[in-house]
Parts: structure tokens; sequence; C-alpha cells
């Protein structure tokens, strides 16, 4: 049974066409059907099927349609089938329902459009007849995801030969789907298209994608109910379309400013990826599932990515077919970002794959997660902002009639008892309608909670008091009725201590923290007022059931939350706003990771005006009182967050007020070295470091070293007096420990006379640059002369820098003598080490070509800049990431190393090697590489030859 009233079988069993009836499990008599469609084709290729409609009902009530199935990889997958053989024979004429498990051999048969399920064990025959005969017809069901509902993946067309009756033969689902009367008739009876998903995938997808039911009014607003025709974003969704695949002839031609052999290509790779970023309620999700939507029609495999990161991915690597992963909430999951890339990005990697990253802003986790060495993928990714999907008043006013239309067919389903489509002539009235003019209807999400809450409040059902006019107040009042009336069958639900606001609260719990299983629900439960002591242990546990039921969970969590997040975030701003306390104790008694993921929860929620306030003295109380697992959480969801600032109050306040000066060595030691959104933070607890250190009786090693911390964190905000100072203070203080105990702290004094000559290069005080560096080799070339291991990389990355203060005094002889003893020695420690060297190697080469062009020495120069050249090949075909930009500063070098030599063509070549790289990272970080594009650019408009008079 399909759905409706359709049903699919075999063709061969049906011996007279005029004359059909089905017989269902759990019903006696038969139930007459009419043929719609039927192919049977003569050999082990034909086609063997047929849908029938029934003229009486299947089922006593409405019957949703199957979800589709098909294999998508070489894994065998589990399966099963139902039917009434001659082996589940009862005697004489009795029939019994047969369950035959076993799994699918993608394989096998695969030539012949088969599908063959493999038992463990055969039958044998029954009075010389196959013990399978009678299972024609049976519905084959694949799955491989633990939660997750088995996919119809074929019907059984027959026992397969010479197998000993192990194995039984399907028609794929997916050739039944390359028939358009079969799609057609489909859609028509079951009211859902025939799409397929793929059963060997459902460990690795998100089993919220495809959503139960709707049960309640939040639920008709989920993006995956898809309750509101899809309307705008035509172009981005074209745009989208052609990054997972691109037309014949754009994927052909080569990129304008490919001139040359060998120029990076960065339509090589068959894994792309992309971020789609925008504020909650903008239709990111509804704009991923209307591609995935398009790209299945289009024979694509499409998943969205599970929310369960211990789920191993290995089985993508498999896939054999184009394939789009959406990563929803993406700068919450970078680890697992990382872990895809590494299972889809690899040598035999041969057909498209597409990852579509959804955040709400691109910051500090995305610039870390594209320097992972399995994300070149991300480097070259584009980042597209999903903006206003309204922005004229005139289109608001369209979409939310639209709405309410769709909202009125849906909620029939729903409340059947409401005559919804009368209620439309008074909803979509001119003086009914409400003002669409305030920006928050900029968003789809808005329009569409507005066109709901106008079909809910003509029903004149009365609503409950002390509710706020926003659009997410009032409609969580009417998701309070479901609530009750979910609470109401549950008696221990309806005592004193359960009542309207104990489940809100519950419902605002399960918002911020996501159980992990039953008993960590039943312990985050007992947070609530009156739910704490032993009396109340059955009332915890009903209360976990109630709300493992309420909601859809994820694979890795006991309960799932209100959605869309907007609502949540309004539900958890709501209670905590009446329970300041509680959710401030609950906060501080979590372990990590549901400390990061309320954390996550709570500074989204922080986002709107109302609830920043009070969302802001929870995390300052919380992280302050529990800082040893908050506070490393607060600064990891900090980079992560598109809304950082209340995190980083209470990591300012806890820096402020502590006096654990191990917790603070600890959290400097957490913050990423580039940072953007902790820069300020970062500077501050470096000045906490040292003003704790400066003490009456100062620990001068920590001192110094929080010194020369605070310098490079004073840098990063372009306050480079300061930095000076303080990196001027850590020279002195090591100078006098070096005396004392050279061999303990000259390595440290060495670090920081090589800081301070590039804070005094910032300011323009060569001569002291100089001074400074001179020292720092020397320094480094004693130590060295007694442990090269030790101390050769520092002495040959101050030997470099040397080289660059010499060159600025105009002293080019001197320059080319450092730099050239720095290429020697990146070059021993390069041989060693090459993952560790080879850039620092890459650079120094980049340097000595300068100095060697500067000294008109340009046939050396060009050997030295081509061999930086290579060099940055090699690493950037690696991480393109991190190495592009060093790949193109030597190209563009090496074009005038060879312009300089007259060889104009090859410099040509050279340059528009870089302008192509410039021209993709300027797209990027326009601020950092706009300036080089367009120098590359000119250079390249001298090298083109004047055109022909």
């Amino acid at each position: 049974m399909l759905g409706g009233r359709l049903v699919l079988t075999a063709a061969h069993v049906l011996k007279d066409p005029s004359r059909v009836s089905v017989q269902l499990p759990d019903r006696a008599g038969v139930v007459k059907c009419r043929v719609m469609w039927q192919q049977l084709d003569d050999g082990p290729q034909g086609w063997d099927a047929a849908l029938l409609l029934a003229e009486g009902e299947l089922s006593d009530r409405p019957l949703p349609g199957v979800r589709w199935g098909r294999l998508v990889t070489m894994q065998s997958c589990p399966a099963r089938a139902f039917g009434f053989p001659e082996v589940g024979k009862a005697g004489g004429d009795a029939v019994s329902l047969v369950q035959r498990d076993g799994r699918v051999l993608p394989v096998s048969g695969r030539d012949r459009d088969r599908y063959v399920l493999a038992g463990a064990s055969g039958a044998a025959p029954v009075e010389g007849v196959s013990p399978w005969g009678g299972m024609s017809g049976a519905a084959l069901w694949c799955g491989s995801g633990p939660g997750m509902l088995p996919l119809l993946t074929g019907v059984v067309v027959g026992d397969a030969p010479g197998w000993s009756h192990t194995q039984l033969e399907a028609m794929p689902a997916y050739a039944l789907a390359s028939n358009p009367v079969v799609r057609r008739l489909v859609e028509e009876h079951t009211g859902r298209p025939m799409s397929l998903e793929p059963a060997d995938l459902q460990d690795v997808t998100d089993r919220l994608a495809t959503p139960r039911p709707p049960r309640s009014p939040a639920d008709l607003l989920r993006p995956e109910q898809a309750v509101v025709s899809f309307m705008g974003r035509d172009d981005l969704l074209k745009e989208l379309s052609h990054w997972c695949e691109p037309a014949p002839e754009t994927a052909a031609s080569s990129p304008p400013d490919a001139a040359g052999e060998g120029i990076w290509e960065w339509g090589e790779s068959p894994v792309r990826a992309r971020l789609l970023t925008g504020q909650g309620g903008a239709g990111k999700t509804r704009l991923s599932g209307e591609l995935a939507a398009r790209m299945t029609v289009r024979g694509w495999t499409t998943i969205r990515l599970t929310t369960d990161t211990t789920v191993p991915l290995d089985i993508l690597s498999q896939v054999g077919r184009p394939l789009l992963i959406v990563v929803d909430y993406a700068e919450t999951r970078t680890p697992q970002l990382h872990a895809l890339l590494e299972a889809v990005d690899h040598d035999q990697a041969d057909s498209p794959v597409r990852v579509l990253a959804l955040a709400r802003a691109a910051g500090d986790w995305w610039t870390r997660a594209a320097q992972h060495p399995h994300s070149q993928a991300l480097a070259a990714a584009a980042v597209t902002p999903v903006t206003a999907l309204h922005p004229a008043v005139d289109d608001r006013a369209t979409a939310y009639q639209q709405a309410v239309g769709d909202f009125s067919t849906r909620l029939h389903l729903l409340s059947p008892t409401v005559d919804w489509s009368a209620l439309l002539p008074t909803v979509l009235a001119p003086a009914a309608r409400p003002p669409l003019d305030g920006s928050e209807f900029d968003t789809p999400l808005s329009v569409q909670m507005a066109a709901l809450l106008a079909l809910l409040d003509a029903t004149g059902i009365p609503q409950p008091t002390n509710q706020a006019n926003s659009l997410e107040g009032r409609l969580l009042g009417h998701e309070r009725g479901y609530w009750d009336k979910t609470a109401s069958s549950r008696e221990a639900l309806c005592g004193e201590r359960t009542g309207t606001q104990t489940r809100a609260l519950a419902v605002a719990l399960a918002c911020m923290v996501p159980a992990t299983d039953r008993d960590d629900a039943r312990a985050l439960l007992a947070h609530l007022p009156g739910l704490g002591d032993d009396s109340a242990a059955a009332v915890r546990s009903e209360l976990a059931t109630w709300l493992t039921d309420l909601y859809p969970a994820p694979a890795e969590a006991e309960w799932g939350s209100l959605q869309p997040d907007r609502i949540a975030e309004h539900q958890l701003g709501t209670e905590a706003a009446r329970e300041r306390s509680l959710f401030t104790r609950i906060l501080t008694e979590l372990p990590d990771p549901q400390a990061a993921q309320a954390l996550t929860v709570l500074a989204r929620t922080s986002q709107h005006p109302q609830y920043n306030g009070v969302i802001s003295h929870i995390l300052r109380e919380a992280v302050g009182t529990a800082p040893e697992v908050l506070g490393p959480a607060a600064l990891t969801t900090a980079t992560r967050t598109a809304h950082p600032a209340p995190l980083i109050a209470a990591l300012t306040e806890l820096t402020r007020t502590t006096s654990d000066v191990a917790l603070l060595c600890d959290l400097s030691s957490r913050i990423p070295h580039a940072t953007l959104a902790l820069s300020e933070w970062a500077a501050d607890l470096a000045t906490a470091l040292v003003e704790h250190y400066d003490s009456h009786n100062p620990d001068l090693p920590g001192l110094a070293a929080s010194l020369n911390n605070q310098s490079v964190r004073l840098t990063g905000l372009g306050r480079r007096e300061e930095a000076l100072i303080a990196v001027t203070r850590a020279v002195e203080i090591r100078e006098t420990l070096a005396d004392r105990r050279p061999d303990a702290f000259l390595p440290d004094l060495a670090m920081s006379l090589n800081n301070q000559s590039n804070r005094l290069s910032d300011l323009g005080r060569r001569e002291e640059a100089l001074t400074a560096v001179t020292r720092a080799v020397d320094t480094y070339q004693t130590l060295a002369d007694q442990v090269p291991d030790g101390f050769l990389p520092g002495l040959a990355g101050s030997l470099n820098n040397q080289s660059n203060r010499l060159a600025d005094l105009g002293r080019r002889e001197e320059a080319l003598t450092a730099v050239t003893r720095a290429v020697d020695t990146y070059q021993t420690l390069a041989d060693r080490r090459p993952d560790a060297f080879l850039p620092d190697l890459a650079m120094s080469l980049n340097n000595q070509s300068g100095c060697l062009a500067d000294l008109g020495r340009r046939e050396e120069a060009l050997t030295a800049i081509t061999r930086a050249v290579d060099t940055y090949q090699t690493l950037a075909d690696q991480v393109p990431d991190v190495f592009l930009p060093g790949l193109a500063a030597s190209l563009n070098n090496q074009s005038g190393c060879l312009a300089g030599l007259g060889r104009r063509e090859e410099a040509l070549n050279a340059v528009t090697r870089a302008v192509t790289i410039y021209r993709t990272l300027a797209d990027q970080v326009p601020d950092v590489f706009g300036q080089d594009l367009e120098r590359a650019l000119q250079l390249r408009e001298l090298l083109r030859p004047l055109p022909e008079t």
C-alpha cells in the first residue's frame, strides 16, 4: 500500500486484469481494485510491476504516502519483505504472513535492473514448486539507520534461480521512478512526489530531515514540513543548481585568465563546498531542501548530514553517484565538517560531491575550519548571504496570501473539526490583513507566522493571558494548548507539581539542553521547582516521556526542541526572565559538551533585544560560578556563534574578578592565535596576567612570558606603541634572567628580541629594529652551536628577519648574505622534516630572490624564485587556504624576474596564474587581497603585447 488507495504489486500476478482484488493482513475478505498501470516484459531484464487503485478504503485511517529508497553504494543493506509464500502455508489453502529478512546485494543483478535480497538460509521446494511462490508483489523494504523507518526500495518479482532458494529478486524503485506515468500516479494518489532517498546512508542522515506529520501549530513552521509553497530566491536557487552541476559548455571551458601550462584549476577537484549564512528564519534550511529536491530529480543523491557527531562517515566515500550533503548549524560542527571532507575528498573520488554548509554567520570558526589539512574545499568555498526575501510590502502581501491558503489546507488535517476554508474570506480581507511594513517581515518566517496566527486567531479559541504581542509570543500561546492537551492524557502530569508553568519550564529546558539519555533527562528535570526530591521520581519520569513525545528528537538526544529556532529562543528567553536563578544554576551544573550546546542556544537567544539583559546576566553569573567548565566552553562557543558579545562579556567579567591564575593561563593557552571575535578580550586577558605577575614579589619568568604574549595581542589590535612597550619590558626581564641562568633563559630572550625587532620595524624605527634582530641572531647562533636540532629553526627565522631589516636600510649585500644563510639552514631542516619547514624555506627563497634582483643578479634571482614557486605549489596542492597567498606572491615575483630578463611571454603566464589565484582570494577577503590583485592586474597589462596596427 503506497498511501491513499494505491497499491504496488508485480504484474505477472495479475492473471485477469479485469478481476483484481487485494487481501489485507488484518482484515477479512478482499478489496476490489482497478489496474491503473502495468508493464510485463519477457526476459531477465523485463519490467514486472503494476499499480492498482482500490475501490474501497484500505485502512480505517488516512494512509500517509510511503517513502521511497534506492541504494547508492556497493555496501549490502539490511532489508526485509513480507508476503504469503508457499513456505508459509499452514495446511490446505490457509496462508500465513511470512517475513523474509536478509541483505540486499546492490551489485548482484544491477546489470538487469534487479535488486537481490539474500537470506541467511534457503527453504525446501513445496511439492516441486518454489518455496517463495506467492511472494511476488511484496514490498522490499531497506534501511540502515537505528530509529529510521525503512524505505520502499523495490517490489519482489520472483525467486532467483540457482541459489538454493536463498535469494529473492526485486524490481528496484529507481526503475519504476524512471517511468513518468508511474511518477504521476504516485503523486496524484499519495500526495507526495516519488523522491528516492538513499536507504544505505540512513546512518549518516539527519532523521529530522524527513518530518513526522505535524501535531502542533509550531510544527507547521518547520522548514522540513514545507507547508508553504516555495517562492522567491529563484536566482539564488539557479546559482546553487549551477554550482552543483555546471552547464556542459561552462564546465568544459577554462577560466578567462587560465593562460599557460600548469595553472591551478579550481574546478579540478570533484569536491566543492559553499557556505550559506543568514539570521534565524531567513530560509536557509528551506532553501537547501528545495535545492536537494531539485538535484534528486536530476539523479543526485542528497542527504542532510546527521547531527550525531560520533557516527563514522566512511560510507560516504563509497557513494558512486553525484552527491549533495547539507550541513546545518555548521558553526557548531567543525570537527564533523572536517571528518566529512576527509571521507569524500580522496584520491579515488570521481563523481561530483557538493557540501552545502548553513550557519548564522561566517567568522572565526569559518576561518579556522578552512585552515584544516583536509579543508581544500572550504578554502575555495564562496560565502553567500541569504538576504531579505520580501523587502517590499507588496511582496510580503503576496507571500502572506499564499501562506494563508497553504496553512488552511494543512490545518484541516491537523484539526478537521474546523472549516478552515470558510475562514479564508475573513482572514484575507484587506482590513484584516496585519501591517507588514516592519523590518522583521523581511524574513519568510515572520510572514508565515503572521499568516498562521491570522487563521488560528480567527477560530475564536480563547488564548492564555499575559501573552506578549510579538509574533513568537502569540504563537506560543497556541502552542501551549498543544502542551496542555498532550499532558492531560497522562495522569502523573495532572497534579500540582506539573502545572502549566512547570511544563513551560520543561519545554524551555529542552530548548536549551539536549538530554543524552533517559537518566540524563530525569536528572535535568530534577532542577525544576518541586521535582528535586525522591517523591517526584515518577513525575520526572512521566514528564521526560512527555517531552520525548512532544517534538522529534535528533539521533543523539533523548528529546527534541521546539522549532523553529526563533520560537524556541523566545520560549527560553521568556522562562529565563521568569526563573533567572534557576537557569543560572542549571547552566553551572552542566558537563561539556552539554554546556557548549546550552551556551550556543543562549547566545542566539541574546540577539533578541528583550532578552539580551537577562541572558547576559545568566552567562556572567554562571561562568563566574563554574569557570573550570564554562570558561573554556564560553571561549570555544564565542568563536563559533554569530552572537558572541554576551559570552565575551562573561569572559571579560571572569578575567576581572577571578584570582585563579592557573585558570587564566589555561584560557590564554586556548585562544586561537588569529582571532577577530576574541581579540579585545585576548588583550585584556594578557594584560590581567601581566598585572598578576607584576606584583610586589613578581614571578619574573611568568611576567616576561605574559608581556611577550601581551605584545602579540596588542599588535593584533593595531596598538603598536603599547605592543612595543610590552615586548621591551619582556626583553629587559629576560636579559636579567639570562645573565643569571643563560641555559634556561637565552632561548626566551632570543624570541623576545625577534618580536621586539618586528615591533620596532612596524613603527619605522629601522636602525633599532636591526640592532634587536642582530642580537637575536647572535643569541640563536650561540644556542644552535650547542644544540643544533633545538635552535636552528629560531636561527633561520631570525636571519630571515635580519635580512629584511638590512634591506630596509639599503644594505643589500649584507641582506643577501643573511637570507642565504637562512635558506641554507631551512633547506637542511626541510630535508629532515619537510612538513614542518618547507613553508619557511619557500618564504626565505622568495626573500632571497628579491635580494638578488636588487643587486642585478637576475638569473640567480629567477632560480631562487622558481624554487619558491615550486615549493609553494606543492604546499598549496595540500593546503590551499594556507599557502595560496604565498604561491600568488611568488608567481608575481617570478613574473617580474622573467620580465627583467626579456622573457615576456613566460612572465605573462606567471602573472596570469597569480591573477587567477588573487581573484579567488579577493572574492573571499577583499580587504586583504584586493590591492594584491590590483597590482597583479597592472603587471599583466604591462606585459600584454600591444595590438598590431
